[in-house]
């Protein structure tokens, strides 16, 4: 099948707390799956808990490899979660813009987390966590792992300035997607994560549809959660299935000449 031919290679560009080289793969199968419909795919390699711009810049590295290793002028960019703030940040501030023909940004927070302010509140438990994954991090690869400056960029404060900084390209399509998952189930992770980001209101266990707006808003995937959104789990929601939704997504791209 060849109906996710793009013109431009794709990037797709993973979130807070996994690696690509990780035994538990963060895009479940649905780089596999875009490759099976023709699609030129490529993964972005950054650290599981790198500060933004630090992370940004592994992207850049990355970034630039692909481009020297396919030839092709641009790419597009699929970013999920907080992989959306380092996409946005190596095109606006680290000049990647010129060889990005597309940003597509999935449950990111562009416009912050009130939990994640009301939890960094709790220094001796963020510290506790902190450490903790900062360290099983680093033995698995990642350089510099910096739980603080991960976490703290995701404030409304800091999302704030961080959208201020980092303003749009006129030479990029942006496009986004959230998720809402209003009944947990069964499932004790998302009901965990429904707890742990309360302050916001509806989310999809980590993010709300409100946060996850940028560029030219698809709308919020119903009854899906924040790992769902990229296949993550596994498992298809009812009415939500994650290889249909990134062939779409992709063929889309494709049928918009990107």
């Amino acid at each position: 099948m060849t109906d996710c031919r793009t013109r431009y290679p794709l990037l797709l560009v993973h979130g807070l707390n996994c690696r690509d080289d990780w035994i538990f793969s963060y895009w479940g199968r649905m780089a596999d799956i875009l490759r099976e419909h023709g699609a030129a795919v490529f993964l972005s390699g950054q650290d599981a808990w790198g500060s933004v711009p630090g992370n940004a810049r592994a992207l850049l590295s990355r970034g630039e490899a692909v481009l020297a290793e396919t030839g092709s002028e641009k790419l597009n960019l699929i970013a999920h979660s907080k992989g959306g703030l380092e996409a946005r940040y190596l095109v606006s501030t680290l000049g990647f813009a010129p060889k990005a023909a597309s940003l597509t940004p999935i449950c990111t927070p562009h416009h912050g987390s009130k939990a994640a302010a009301e939890w960094l509140g709790r220094k001796r438990v963020c510290g506790f966590v902190g450490r903790r994954l900062e360290g099983f991090w680093r033995a698995r690869g990642d350089r510099d792992p910096d739980f603080w400056a991960a976490a703290a960029a995701l404030t409304p404060e800091a999302m704030a300035r961080f959208n201020q900084e980092n303003p749009d390209s006129p030479l990029v399509y942006y496009q986004s997607w959230g998720a809402r998952l209003d009944s947990p189930g069964w499932d004790p992770m998302d009901r965990f994560q429904l707890w742990l980001t309360k302050a916001d209101g509806p989310t999809d266990g980590l993010v709300s549809p409100e946060s996850a707006v940028w560029g030219r808003w698809r709308g919020a995937l119903e009854g899906v959660s924040h790992q769902d959104g990229v296949g993550g789990r596994r498992r298809t929601r009812p009415g939500f299935d994650p290889g249909e939704f990134y062939v779409r997504l992709v063929r889309e791209l494709a049928e918009m000449g990107f």
